[in-house]
């Protein structure tokens, strides 16, 4: 396989020129991939939250709760922490980390049903997750052919929209985002459509699914898969399933029948029809407590409230106000009792007596209380006074030591239950966590956050201070120190929101920067000289990395990334004034330079660009070099002046341009599938360490004193390795996989693994919402985290009879090349970022045709295209 990969390098580097650049290959050195997975300790560093909780069901006795991009958690009564349960998921499979419903078998608390899917990652593919063992293991069930879901977008807090049947638990309905209804009679083990729900003519609306490609589905209404949201709801009572429809352009969107009967009907013309029906819980006596919302993302007015009896067929408005609602629950032994919520409301929120006069009010959800079935309310919202200068409603907001939490609201509050082992305790979600109360029918309830082992924050950069501590930038939460691994963060202040950039000054670790991300009305960025104990705001443009130099005792030279364009630029007075550097190219839409500044010597800069022209396909058939690759380089003036050399193609999938540092002019570069690269000589001798695979690498502290630093890369050092995370002690020679179970979705936007520059073999990693993983070893006190593994029962598209077929023409444009080889790797690494037509899969699916397309294809199809091979193995 080495060799076919090395053939490729050698076609797509006829369009390079090499002046007076040495480039070798290890062709002697083994790359051996050890197996060390029990020797490592893997968890994520405590922050709290931090993302959007989505939704929360309860059991006989449990809890399990579902995000939007972080997978799913049970609540552990003992540790009273959350438990996630879908840290088994990899990079390929990433897109199933957004829960977009669930749903527990009411006669089993450990039978739970997760449907997942995200409409931008792991080829839109949707599937049913179930559990029979409260989530130690799981069954996977591929329903991608008959719906799809996205559980990141508008309405994903909307729910549940899977229900099991309690009087027959084999029978499960399940709604998609797209085409319907699909029912299970077997407890999942097989779907199908349900064709009467169908033909009630709801799903209508075709849009591109995803918007950037040809597939076509049928929806409800809505613009693009992000705010369609299929169905919303589904609630089994009473021998009827009701169904509520995220549609306000129709005649009824609540529809019942008898369960596993076609006989279809609105379910009342006294609901209404200009909202959306948001989520559907039973109160004590088996009445529906539907409640709407006016808009799927933050549409604060037009929804209600309203209870349906079941058996009179009556409907009663017990709305509280006119504001969308996200819940209503009653205590399980009496229906007066409600407890209820809004969504998308932007109301006050206190968390101290002087909010008011200090400007920290903060604007989220409403909650009430009725203690007569809804015909009356109370609020219960934390800080809300009952009368102008009277006594509270609730208490103020309690923050449980999470100090990064205080002045935010509780918002978009899709749903509120309470604790099936204690019905005083409400928890609620929201856009930041979970928040609880454990006295909700007192005088004077109490709200504090609790997001205990929810962990949700996407992390874009990360540093570990030689001699300090971990410093993260976070999106939509400015990012944190670490001081330890179960301490929880201290955030940055002032905010600024997302921030996407983190450096520190490797002669004096007391200078810092941080970058935003976006936008924002407070500060492009900030600096630090205290080692980040206090920022002061910093004029610079937002987006792109950072670094920085000692120019002298006193004065530093900060550098700054653009954000899509590869341009650096450099200031001396911390932002007061800026200059480009000389010698690195611009190119709009590139991905984000990073820079790398030698400690011992200050005058050396580095900096790894990722250049990309993504409109090469309107004028060629294939990238050439000049389209897509990366160039290091190296300034010996303290970054004022450049010179490139070039490494590598771009493969066209996560940037991998973060530089890892071995020792003084010793550089490890990661190119994705085009393998890993060592540099030195100050870029004048490149080396491919013979790499199959390489996502991103970082560097850490060396196990002993005077060695070059750990390597620690996400990938696969050979193609028969398993994807996963690795470790080097030998400058990248050889590997030792110390992780492929526990992957939590990869690498995610951040796309980095940043050892720990002051504990040999710990490492922490960038997800895509399941907050920052770290990885250590064992010291042997504690066994190693039990795995969970699921049980893939996927289902792969058959081959079609057709003696036309171009077998190995995955971009199905006629032609078997070298673009096809590049599609089908970047696919099976990265499907999320690239679609491959059902047609595609089937040309590419050349080695045990049936199979579905796996590794052996694309070797297959690499050797065909570098004629190492006749012909192709069908």
């Amino acid at each position: 396989m080495k060799l076919g990969k090395r053939a490729v390098s050698a076609i797509t580097a006829l369009c390079m020129t090499f002046s007076g650049i040495a480039f070798t290959s290890d062709e002697s050195e083994s790359v051996e991939a050890a197996d060390s997975n029990t020797s490592m300790e893997w968890g994520t560093l405590r922050i709290g939250g931090g993302g959007f909780v989505s939704g929360i069901v309860t059991g006989q006795n449990t809890m399990y709760a579902r995000t939007d991009v972080g997978g799913a958690y049970r609540y552990d009564y003992d540790k009273m922490e959350w438990v996630q349960l879908m840290s088994f998921v990899n990079d390929t499979d990433r897109g199933f980390l957004s829960v977009d419903a669930m749903c527990i078998d009411p006669t089993d608390d450990d039978t739970v049903y997760f449907l997942c899917g995200c409409a931008y990652f792991s080829s839109e593919r949707t599937a049913v997750f179930k559990t029979t063992d409260g989530g130690k293991t799981f069954t996977q069930y591929d329903v991608t052919d008959l719906i799809k879901v996205h559980g990141n977008g508008y309405g994903r807090q909307c729910g549940e929209s899977i229900a099991v049947d309690p009087e027959n638990p084999d029978i499960i309905y399940c709604g998609g985002d797209t085409d319907g209804l699909i029912m299970s009679k077997d407890a999942g083990e097989t779907w199908t459509f349900v064709e009467s729900f169908d033909e009630l003519g709801l799903f209508t609306n075709e849009i591109k699914w995803p918007t950037w490609t040809d597939t076509i589905e049928k929806t409800t209404v809505g613009t693009d898969y992000a705010n369609c949201n299929g169905i919303g709801t589904i609630a089994i009572e009473d021998g009827k399933v009701f169904v509520g429809v995220s549609d306000n352009t129709i005649g009824a969107n609540v529809y019942v029948a008898d369960v596993g009967k076609d006989n279809w009907k609105p379910l009342s013309a006294d609901l209404p029809t200009d909202a959306f029906p948001s989520r559907i819980n039973k109160d004590a006596d088996g009445n529906l407590l539907i409640a709407y919302v006016g808009g799927l993302a933050f549409a604060g007015t037009g929804g209600g409230l309203y209870k349906y009896d079941i058996k009179n067929d009556k409907v009663t408005d017990i709305s509280p106000t006119t504001n969308s609602f996200g819940g209503c629950v009653s205590l399980p032994d009496n229906s007066q009792e409600l407890v209820a919520t809004t969504c998308g409301v932007w109301s006050s929120q206190l968390w101290y007596k002087g909010a008011w006069d200090d400007d920290k009010v903060c604007w989220g959800d409403q909650f009430y209380r009725s203690h007569d079935g809804g015909a009356t309310w109370e609020s219960i919202t934390p800080g809300n006074e009952k009368s102008w200068g009277g006594p509270l409603c609730a208490d103020y907001l309690q923050s449980a030591g999470y100090d990064w939490i205080v002045n935010k609201a509780i918002h978009w509050c899709g749903a509120i239950v309470l604790d099936p082992r204690d019905s005083n305790r409400m928890l609620l979600t929201s856009g930041n966590g979970v928040f609880a109360c454990d006295n909700v029918w007192d005088e004077l309830p109490v709200y504090y956050f609790h997001p205990d082992g929810i962990e949700e924050v996407v992390c874009l950069d990360m540093v570990s201070v030689p001699g300090g501590d971990e410093f993260s930038a976070i999106g939509d939460y400015d990012g944190f120190r670490h001081v330890a691994v179960d301490e929880i963060g201290i955030q940055h202040t002032p905010n600024m929101g997302s921030t996407g950039a983190i450096a520190y000054c490797p002669q004096n670790p007391d200078v810092m920067v941080r970058i935003a991300e976006n936008q924002n009305d407070v500060s492009g960025g900030f600096y630090s000289t205290d080692g980040g104990k206090s920022w002061k705001a910093m004029k610079c443009s937002f987006g792109g990395k950072a670094a920085i130099t000692q120019l002298d005792e006193d004065t530093y030279r900060i550098f700054k990334s653009g954000k899509d364009d590869g341009n650096v630029s450099y200031s001396d007075d911390f932002g007061a004034t800026w200059e480009n550097v000389s010698g690195i190219t611009s190119a709009y839409g590139s991905k984000t330079t990073y820079m790398l500044v030698e400690p011992e010597k200050p005058n050396v800069v580095y900096a790894y660009a990722t250049y990309f022209n993504s409109s090469w396909h309107y004028s060629k058939t294939e990238p050439e070099f000049e389209d897509a690759h990366y160039t290091l380089y190296v300034s010996t003036n303290y970054g004022k002046t450049f010179k490139g050399t070039d490494i590598a193609m771009y493969d066209q999938c996560d940037s991998a341009g973060r530089i890892a540092y071995l020792g003084e002019d010793n550089l490890i570069l990661a190119a994705g599938w085009y393998g890993l690269y060592n540099v030195t000589d100050g870029g004048a001798t490149v080396t491919d360490k013979n790499v199959f695979y390489c996502k991103t690498v970082g560097y850490g502290a060396p196990e002993k004193a005077g060695d070059v630093n750990t390597l620690y890369m996400y990938g696969k050092p050979k193609e028969t390795d398993p994807e996963g995370i690795y470790r080097s002690q030998d400058g990248g020679n050889t590997w030792v996989c110390i992780n492929s179970d526990k992957l939590y979705g990869g690498t995610g936007n951040g796309n980095f693994i940043v050892g720990d520059m002051n504990e040999f073999g710990t490492l922490y990693m960038s997800t895509v919402g399941c907050g920052i993983v770290y990885g250590k070893l064992s010291d042997g006190s504690t066994p190693p985290p039990t795995t969970t593994k699921p049980i893939t029962t996927t289902t792969k598209p058959a081959p079609t009879a057709n003696a036309d077929r171009k077998y190995g023409d995955a971009n199905c444009n006629g032609e078997v090349d070298i673009a096809d080889v590049v599609l089908t790797k970047c696919y099976l690494i990265n499907s999320g970022g690239y679609t491959i037509s059902a047609e595609g899969l089937l040309n590419a699916d050349v080695k045990d045709a049936g199979g579905g397309l796996n590794a052996q294809d694309v070797i297959a199809i690499q050797k065909f295209v570098l004629k190492m091979i006749d012909e192709l193995p069908v």
